[in-house]
Formats: structure tokens, C-alpha cells, sequence
């Protein structure tokens, strides 16, 4: 099973052959299909293929998937686990009430800011005009 899940971008009974600097391979799925590449091509290649260090190769597979929960469930009941608990959601403003820094509170006066609308995302702002050469000093109006 490790072979398989964990096996090379290029199984070595694929490669027919290795002279002259060329490395000849089947492509083929089905039938046999040949391609000749140059060696220092065939390893470029090759290495576009190698994942990076630490990268998750197999997201689910067996008991872990996502349609297999309750299966995983009856195993963990035959081997005594207790089942898994779900994690308590927690609201974003609820992380910031120990800090100093809260997103809802001005940073000059320290009033609450109030929503006034909800942007939408676009591709592009669309601009009225250009912005203000010199930005009014906001401590002062404070």
C-alpha cells in the first residue's frame, strides 16, 4: 500500500531505456507509446513532479475519508476510543477582548466604530477621483 500511495511520478518499469544520453519511456496508458527525451529534459521533468518537503500527498484515504465517518466511529467504539469532539466555534470578536488592539474600537479617540455598510469584494475599486495629496490630521478633530 505504501509503494503505492507513495510511489514516484514514474515507476521504473516504465523507463525501457537509458544510452546516449536519452532516456526512451513508455507513455502509453493502454498501449505502448515511446518518447525519447535528452536526460538533463527527462530530469526537469521528472523533478516538477517531486513534492515539496512537508507537503501532504494523501489527504484522505481508508477509514479517514470523508464518507467513511461512520465506519471510523464504529472502530473507535470496537477499540474503546471515546468519539471525537467537535470544537467549540468561537466568534472573532470574542479573540480580540483581551487585547489592546480591538478592530472595532478607533485607535485616535477609542470610541466604537459603528458599521455603516458592507463592501462587496470586486475585482477592481472603482476610483472617483485621486486621492487627497495630504491627509487631514485625524488627532486634532479628536
Amino acid at each position: 500500500l505504501a509503494r503505492y500511495l507513495r510511489g514516484g511520478p514514474i515507476s521504473n518499469s516504465r523507463i525501457i531505456k537509458v544510452a546516449d544520453n536519452k532516456v526512451t519511456f513508455n507513455i502509453g496508458r493502454k498501449k505502448r507509446e515511446l518518447m525519447t527525451l535528452a536526460t538533463d529534459e527527462f530530469i526537469d521533468r521528472l523533478l516538477k513532479h517531486v513534492a515539496k518537503p512537508n507537503a501532504v500527498l494523501v489527504r484522505s484515504y481508508g477509514l479517514y475519508c470523508q464518507n467513511k465517518k461512520q465506519e471510523l466511529q464504529k472502530c473507535r467504539e470496537l477499540c474503546g476510543q471515546q468519539p471525537i469532539e467537535e470544537p467549540q466555534s468561537i466568534q472573532w470578536q470574542d479573540c480580540f477582548n483581551d487585547s489592546d488592539n480591538h478592530p472595532e474600537q478607533c485607535p485616535i479617540c477609542g470610541k466604537r466604530l459603528v458599521m455603516t455598510s458592507i463592501l462587496k469584494p470586486t475585482a477592481m475599486m472603482p476610483h472617483q477621483s485621486a486621492p487627497p495629496l495630504l491627509m487631514p490630521d485625524f488627532k486634532e478633530a479628536a
